[in-house]
């Protein structure tokens, strides 16, 4: 991660918020990944956000799943998707994401090792967006030893994080998550949140300058 990453949110966050249509029997979806769906790489409803080097996203499939891939060598960049609901509504992030190489210097207590194979950000703007506007986000960090580990985030004060996955224990399998973001929030900054207005899912390899690959799928809010 970088201070860089949230000045592209910030950007998108400064004009209209679209409403999302996937609200439905207790779950709001972000995305299923439909193959073929979108302009080029860049899956449908999501927009492209380029830091540096280049950016390597593809949709692929396995049997009857689709999934977004990323390969990060030197870069930073990710998508993002704007939405708008109160996080009481649907306080629950559900995702699967897959890590099949890690960068091996990464360290997300440093700012210049501050590397992730995979990270997913949920956004709270607050007027003015562009400033003003605070993120909770979930990382699979390369470090072990920072297994549980939370707080801000090394490049953006407005930033907390929280590391669910680190190290290689898990790698080349998809993981499952699931977190109460609401209550993440509150336990992060202290006070009540206001409406998310978009999410991110990010790769980025270009203060250890290595290589990483990661892989995500099926995300969706939920009541429970």
């Amino acid at each position: 991660m970088k201070k860089g990453i949230w000045v592209g949110f910030f950007i998108i966050l400064g004009f209209s918020i679209i409403v999302s249509s996937g609200a439905q029997e207790g779950t709001l979806w972000v995305d299923k990944f439909t193959l073929g769906k979108g302009t080029g790489s860049i899956p449908e409803g999501w927009q492209l956000d380029k830091k540096t080097g280049d950016p390597q996203i593809k949709t692929e499939q396995s049997g009857n799943d689709a999934y977004v891939r990323f390969i990060s060598n030197n870069s930073s960049f990710g998508l993002r998707k704007e939405m708008d609901f109160s996080i009481k509504d649907y306080p629950y992030l559900n995702w699967k994401w897959k890590v099949t190489r890690l960068p091996e210097k990464g360290d997300f207590l440093k700012k210049e090792t501050d590397d992730q194979a995979a990270q997913i950000y949920v956004l709270f703007p607050r007027f003015p967006a562009k400033v003003n506007t605070e993120i909770v986000g979930y990382l699979w960090e390369s470090n072990p030893k920072n297994q549980g580990v939370e707080g801000e985030s090394p490049a953006w004060s407005k930033s907390k994080v929280i590391v669910l996955e680190a190290g290689p224990e898990k790698l080349n399998q998809w993981v499952q998550e699931k977190r109460n973001v609401y209550e993440d929030y509150k336990k992060l900054f202290k006070k009540e949140p206001p409406k998310v207005g978009g999410i991110s899912i990010y790769i980025n390899t270009q203060h250890t300058q290595g290589k990483a690959e990661s892989f995500f799928d099926h995300i969706y809010f939920s009541k429970k």
